[in-house]
């Protein structure tokens, strides 16, 4: 256990917390800006499996927000690449690894086989893909989105039973799902805080600790350094 001591020194973790750890199967869907850190915290902190679904390669224009890939690592998968890098990190963990893009077909199988599940992708279609299946296998649900400077964190499918819909409608998500970072452009710091979020709200939901973003979202803008948290009702 001397890898984890400083964080079993923390009351709220301790030693049954970081057996939980231990034990716990945290799925992350999309493996870039969000899924990044978010992986490589869970994966530190000593998750004991983590999935990786993806199905897209290392390209250059990742590099400068997806900071775990490497330039002579362009045109390789991303999952295989980060999966190896998780497993440099931490060899005790499992990581598992879904060279594939969610989709109808693979969804229920893929999801129902972890505790967890992080919405770390940049596509409306997989969020509005991923909600539902979450809804439907009852699995808690960490989503993050990020634009330029802003990012906005919550928790869905836990105690408070919150869905996707509502905070947003889906025909406000198909009208508006052009608008992703691949076009309003991305401050690659604003991943890094809404990723590493992301890792500590599935760590809070491991260790059964009580979230403010279970019934809440949290909104924030980088430029402005401005952090708001608003309540939702189911």
């Amino acid at each position: 256990m001397d890898r984890y001591w400083q964080q079993i020194a923390v009351p709220e973790i301790g030693s049954k917390g970081q057996h939980l750890l231990a034990t716990a199967k945290v799925l992350l869907i999309g493996a870039g800006g969000l899924g990044t850190p978010a992986a490589i915290y869970l994966a530190a902190a000593g998750v004991g499996t983590i999935g990786l679904v993806d199905g897209d390669n290392v390209t250059v224009s990742n590099l400068s927000r997806q900071f775990l890939y490497h330039e002579h690592e362009t045109g390789h998968p991303k999952v295989s690449v980060l999966a190896n890098r998780l497993r440099q990190q931490n060899p005790v963990i499992v990581v598992r690894e879904h060279m594939e893009m969610l989709n109808t077909s693979n969804a229920h199988d893929i999801i129902s086989a972890f505790d967890i599940i992080c919405d770390c992708t940049d596509n409306v279609d997989a969020r509005i893909l991923i909600n539902q299946t979450c809804a439907m296998s009852h699995k808690p649900l960490v989503y993050a989105a990020v634009k330029d400077w802003e990012g906005y964190v919550t928790v869905l499918h836990h105690r408070k039973k919150i869905d996707l819909q509502n905070i947003f409608s889906i025909q406000s998500l198909l009208e508006n799902s052009s608008l992703n970072c691949s076009v309003t452009g991305i401050v690659n710091t604003t991943c890094g805080i809404a990723g590493s979020i992301q890792a500590t709200e599935v760590i809070k939901i491991i260790v059964g600790l009580p979230s403010e973003l279970d019934g809440s979202i949290l909104c924030f803008n980088t430029l402005n350094t401005v952090f708001r948290t608003f309540r939702l009702n189911a």
